[in-house]
């Protein structure tokens, strides 16, 4: 199983610069077009938790209207991260209910890891002069003692 390792905000900023177009719109980012440092204050504010994972990022950040709900994501093409996230949130933190935001070449990860496509959000995103489909996945876990 992939270990988790917890990054600060500004860990997890260097981290998303770093992963470069596989990190765009993580938990609402864009580390393409965002310094640094307001990369920091947008993962304050959203109260994200980002995890080194192999050699890919995880995070989430809560629901406010439904505490046991958080969105999720990812910068690996693969479940295995995704899955290690999961297992963490509902072991440690109760959480039942993910949602993840991504676009279509990004859900192979969260679709290995048992997300269910429940929509798409139209032209959503707009990257490389042009906007582009969001799919909306989610997926629910029963509750760990």
């Amino acid at each position: 199983m992939t270990e988790l390792r917890p990054l600060s905000p500004a860990e997890a900023a260097r981290g998303l610069r770093r992963a470069g177009e596989a990190a765009r719109g993580f938990l609402g980012t864009d580390p393409v077009t965002q310094n640094d440092a307001l990369l920091v204050r947008e993962l304050v504010r959203r109260e994200a938790q980002v995890y080194a994972a192999g050699g890919a990022l995880v995070g989430c950040v809560p629901n406010r209207a439904q505490p046991r709900q958080a969105y999720v994501s990812s910068t690996s093409a693969g479940p295995e991260p995704v899955r290690a996230l999961l297992g963490h949130l509902t072991t440690y933190q109760r959480r039942t209910s993910f949602v993840a935001l991504v676009p279509g070449e990004g859900a192979a990860a969260f679709l290995g890891a048992g997300f269910a496509r429940t929509g798409v959000l139209p032209a959503h995103r707009y990257a490389g002069h042009a906007f582009h489909d969001v799919l909306v996945l989610v997926k629910e876990e029963p509750c760990r003692s």
